[in-house]
Formats: structure tokens, C-alpha cells, sequence
């Protein structure tokens, strides 16, 4: 009999005793961990744990689902590059009918610029991109920005294209991941894993369920991971910052259903189409630690937290829609009750809110010829095994690409979980040993 693939709150009978390769965390890095493995050793045993009844019920929840090629640091842009690749032969790579499923629009990024040192900026930024390879990357004058995306209006004086960006469905995209591991069984609504070690290696891990041996587990619970770690003696060198989105029902014309996501100048306020008649904002703001509270801790900056604080909901700024249209009102000059400005964006609104994932500074900082360490935001996740406790493997970190980057990010943790040599040397940057690479750091 085969053995069913998803089960939700296993019971003595049903919970698997014994897996080859173990997953904690349903999202896109554990998902795309499974489907990376199957390819790699086909009929590995894996198995997933996942603390909610659903796949993707985390952060995914408050992505934009988008995905762009155009990243400065090497190591990024050909993580993307392979993601895309995948992304954009879905049926070959996730099964027939994957294309359908996952719903990719390739609408493209605009970044504009409102004033000449934007416009020099993204001058620089494509020249930068075309070395390493990104040729497809444009700098659209005013005119090339009119003639194409008129409706952006006359304030836009330049832009920074990327034709091959776009969105997907990531709900689909992750359920896409699971069904492609045949040799998979997913275990919903586990409340909570415990990882046991013994003699400097993985045993395996104990739930309410009941106990699991595996000589390898990887830990890929998103915001959850640093707690995961702490039960195998681990501390994780990454900090948590909330950051939202919000979807409106309505959006003004004439911006189009095939537009491109467009990128408002520093501190860049994002948006696209969404559904029909929608829109999705986005902005990455420094959040601040006071709605935290303090045995949450913080770090040096007091912009982020150590651990999760649940339900998220509690951390939203209620203020964020108004802020975000406010922005892109200012810089796009849209009046009172026009554009961005109009009252009816605000109307039947979802607010979400979800944790980024970033590096600390105790793994991404720049040496100074003096010798001191300075710290900065990496867009870098840690994919990569976990030092002194064989066969206990990490992939977190992953800021807010954890669903563009996730087909590449899965192969690479597969490589390192089967010992097989990475299929680009770049790949290394995502180790905890390389503190920093260059052109790695926020792009937005």
C-alpha cells in the first residue's frame, strides 16, 4: 500500500519512525528542500514537518510572490538566474501542468527615477548588471519611459527596467514542490520538534507525536528557526523584522492590469496589479522594536528582533496603507482624490504582516584595513551545514526572497545534504563562513 503523503496531526500508527532526510518548516525553503533532493537521489525517504495545517502558512502569506533578475552581488543573480529558469520551464522541472498551476506573469520591475542623481544611479546600477552578465537589464531615458509606460506620468525622468521579472502563485508554486517529491510524506499540524543529537550528530527528532530518526535534519522553519535550533544546543545567527504588505480591491486608471511592479525612488514604496481591479503595496520601512516586548530582545539597532513574537497581527502598523499611498502620491505628484491620493485605495483593504529573516552581524560584516568588523543588512541566505553537529544542515535567512530565490536555494542545500560539489562556485557566499561579497546589500 502506498503510503499517504500528506497527514495531518499524525497518530502512533501513521507518524513515520525513520527518514533518510528530515525537513522542519513547510514553506518555500522546506518545500523546495524536498523536490531539490528527489531530483538529486531519487527515492530518498524525506519527511516534512510542518507546525500548521497547510503548507505555506508564514510569511509566504504576506509576500508580493514577486521574483526580478536584475541583483548586483554574483552570488544573487545567479541564484535568481537558476530560480527563473525553473520558474520559466515549470512543467519540465514540477510536473505537467505546473506552468498553469503557478500562473507566472512576466510583467516586468520599473524602477524610477524622479530627479538626475536617480537617473545616475540607475545608469550605474545597469552598467553594473551588464558585466556580470545581465544584458537584458535597460536604462529607459524619459522618452523610452513615455513611449512605453506613459501612464507613470511626466515625473518619472527614468527607469530602471527588468523585462524578465514578474509574479507567480506561491501557494501553488510550494504545493507544486511537494507533489514533485514522490518519495516525500508531509506531516501537518505538529505543534512542535525537538531535534536530538547525541555524540556530535543528528539522532533525529522528538514530537508530541512522537519520534523520528533521521541522520540528517535540515532546519527551514522561517521565523520559527532560531527556536527550533535552541533544542540542539544551537544558536542561529539571524534576527527577525516584521514587514507588511496590503492588497486594495480598488486601483485608478490609468494604471493597467499589465503593468510592471513599479519601484518608487528611496525608500522605494512598491506596488502592482493585483487580481482584476486590485492593487499590492509594499515597502520595506525601519521598523522599530516598540510594540516588542522586551524578553523578545533586541539587536544593537533595536530595528529587529531575536525571537517571533505571535500572532504577528500584533506588530502591524496601522498607519502603514496611508504612509505607503502617501509616498507614492508625493513622489508620482498625484493630488488630492487622483492617483495614489485617491480616498478608494483605502477601502476593503488586507493588511498582512509576516517576519523577514536576515543574517546578524555576527555573520555579515565588511573587514576595515584596521581590522573592525562593520556590520550591514546582507540579502544572503545561510544555506549551508551547521558546524560541529554532523548532519544538521540550515537554510534561513532568507529576507524577502524566499520565494523567487527558493528552486536554487533548495538544489543548493540538496548538494550540500548529498555531498555533491555546487553547480556554480558563486553558490559558496551562501555558507556561514563568508561573512560578505560584494554588491551585497539592500537593493530596495
Amino acid at each position: 500500500m502506498t503510503a499517504q503523503k500528506f497527514i495531518t496531526n499524525p497518530g502512533p500508527d501513521t507518524i513515520p519512525r525513520t527518514a533518510d532526510v528530515l525537513v522542519i518548516g513547510g514553506g518555500p525553503a522546506g518545500t523546495a528542500a524536498l523536490w531539490a533532493v528527489e531530483r538529486l537521489a531519487p527515492g530518498t525517504r524525506t519527511v516534512l514537518i510542518e507546525k500548521s495545517d497547510r503548507l505555506g502558512a508564514g510569511s509566504t502569506l504576506a509576500s508580493l510572490e514577486n521574483y526580478r533578475s536584475c541583483w548586483p552581488a554574483l552570488c544573487l543573480a545567479r541564484q535568481m538566474q537558476r530560480s527563473i529558469d525553473v520558474f520559466h520551464q515549470a512543467d519540465e522541472y514540477l510536473g505537467e501542468g505546473a506552468s498553469l498551476s503557478i500562473a507566472l506573469k512576466q510583467r516586468g520591475y520599473l524602477f524610477c527615477a524622479f530627479n538626475e542623481a536617480q537617473a545616475a544611479v540607475y545608469q550605474a546600477d545597469v552598467r553594473r548588471l551588464h558585466g556580470i552578465g545581465l544584458t537584458h537589464i535597460e536604462y529607459l531615458d524619459a522618452d523610452e519611459v513615455a513611449y512605453r509606460f506613459g501612464w507613470v506620468g511626466r515625473n518619472v525622468i527614468a527607469a530602471k527596467y527588468d523585462p524578465v521579472a514578474g509574479w507567480l502563485d506561491s501557494n501553488a508554486l510550494i504545493y507544486r514542490y511537494a507533489q514533485s517529491a514522490p518519495s516525500a510524506r508531509i506531516l501537518l499540524g505538529i505543534p512542535e520538534v525537538l531535534i536530538q543529537t547525541s555524540g556530535g550528530r543528528v539522532k533525529g527528532v522528538r514530537t508530541p507525536n512522537g519520534d523520528i530518526a533521521a541522520p540528517v535534519v535540515v532546519i527551514a522553519a522561517g521565523a520559527g528557526s532560531g527556536l527550533v535550533a535552541r533544542s540542539a544546543g544551537v544558536k542561529l545567527p539571524v534576527v527577525l523584522r516584521p514587514r507588511q504588505s496590503f492588497t486594495t480591491i480598488w486601483r485608478h486608471d490609468p494604471f493597467p492590469e499589465d503593468s510592471p511592479m513599479i519601484i518608487g525612488a528611496p525608500p522605494y514604496p512598491h506596488v502592482r496589479p493585483e487580481a482584476q481591479t486590485g492593487a499590492i503595496f509594499g515597502w520595506e520601512y525601519n521598523w522599530h522594536n516598540k510594540y516588542a516586548a522586551p524578553e523578545h530582545g533586541t539587536n544593537d539597532h533595536r530595528d529587529a528582533i531575536i525571537d517571533p513574537v505571535y500572532p504577528v497581527e500584533t506588530l502591524k502598523d496601522s498607519r502603514f496603507p496611508s504612509v505607503t499611498l502617501a509616498l507614492l502620491a508625493r513622489q508620482f505628484q498625484h493630488r488630492n482624490n487622483e492617483g495614489f491620493s485617491d480616498p478608494r485605495y483605502l477601502r476593503g483593504i488586507s493588511h498582512n504582516i509576516g517576519y523577514y529573516v536576515y543574517r546578524d552581524a555576527s555573520v555579515a560584516y565588511r573587514t576595515t584595513a584596521e581590522g573592525d568588523h562593520q556590520a550591514y543588512d546582507s540579502e544572503r541566505a545561510i544555506i549551508d551545514a551547521w558546524p560541529g553537529i554532523e548532519g544538521l544542515f540550515v537554510s534561513t535567512a532568507h529576507v524577502g526572497h524566499g520565494i523567487m530565490s527558493s528552486p536554487a536555494a533548495g538544489e543548493i542545500l540538496a548538494c550540500k545534504i548529498l555531498g555533491q560539489p555546487l553547480s556554480d562556485p558563486s553558490f559558496a557566499a551562501f555558507g556561514l563562513d563568508v561573512p560578505w561579497v560584494e554588491y551585497d546589500e539592500g537593493v530596495l
